[in-house]
């Protein structure tokens, strides 16, 4: 199946450290690809700006944005491990030179489980599921979010399209769900306990959009109560990041002609909803023709 999702991991350098560091420590991992800084509008031309990789089957996003935005656990990765040797891998690699939060040990509604902040700052939970490792992203509710999960999975389903799979409820209150978004599975926690953090643009997630339509339809499902950010970053009202990703946009950007990949970039700087059409007429020098 064609990728359409990915989680995006905000970085003040150390980029190609946490690839290798991340990819020698999930099964089936890769790096996919990697960008520099070809404009000095934020960063310096030459650096590395991303790396795409591949974690057991999720893609996830190493940015190079500087020291503005740190992660934080509000978003957090469930790493689905096939057996108690390679959970225990996982669990020592995650956690050498990071922060437990719940150490590795058997609970009783969740087996052999354990949650951690790596040296990076990026949380990751680890269990014993028996299968195939997978990672699926996690999004928990506290604060002033407790209480709303059910509402924003209902909001996330109508606005990219997808479906619940499982809720876990404590009377009537929803403690954990599971559901898709374009065929990903994502978790959402609702926590009533308070915590000293929420979400932060420090982790993001993203979509291949299909159109402009699609973009569309999606920014302004998302940014109607939420917030609009540049370069096709939403912000819903719960303060979930989100960015709008086009796999032509992508083409344009990181064109091998690097004054065509220069106008395209400058032109995405300009903007927060993405207009591909624009973007296009910059790559190919006739910005201001009808």
């Amino acid at each position: 199946m064609e990728q359409q999702f990915g989680c995006c991991l905000w970085f003040d350098g150390q980029l190609a450290e946490a690839a290798d560091f991340y990819t020698s420590t999930f099964e089936n991992s890769r790096i996919k690809d990697q960008t520099y800084y070809i404009t000095d509008e934020h960063g310096t031309i030459g650096d590395l700006l991303t790396i795409t990789l591949d974690l057991a089957g999720c893609e996830f996003l190493l940015l190079n944005g500087g020291d503005t935005f740190k992660p934080t656990p509000a978003v957090s990765y469930v790493v689905n491990c096939e057996n108690e040797e390679q959970l225990n891998r996982v669990w020592q690699e995650l956690n050498h030179d990071g922060q437990p939060l719940m150490p590795l040990m058997d609970y009783p509604e969740l087996g052999k489980y354990g949650w951690t902040n790596d040296r990076y700052g990026f949380s990751w939970q680890v269990r014993l599921e028996g299968t195939a490792q997978t990672i699926v992203p996690c999004i928990m509710f506290a604060n002033k979010n407790f209480g709303l999960a059910q509402a924003a999975i209902d909001e996330w389903i109508t606005a990219f399209g997808g479906k619940q799979d499982f809720a876990v409820k404590e009377g009537e209150h929803l403690r954990a769900a599971g559901f898709q978004l374009r065929g990903q599975d994502l978790i959402v926690m609702d926590s009533p306990e308070k915590h000293t953090f929420d979400f932060s643009m420090g982790n993001s997630f993203y979509f291949y959009f299909n159109d402009q339509a699609d973009i569309a339809h999606v920014w302004d499902a998302i940014t109607t109560a939420g917030k609009e950010w540049p370069c096709g970053w939403m912000e819903d009202r719960y303060g979930v990041y989100w960015q709008t990703v086009n796999k032509q946009l992508l083409a344009w950007t990181n064109d091998p002609d690097q004054e065509k990949a220069k106008r395209a970039t400058q032109e995405l700087y300009k903007m927060k909803k993405i207009d591909l059409a624009q973007i296009q007429r910059a790559h190919d020098g006739i910005i201001g023709s009808d």
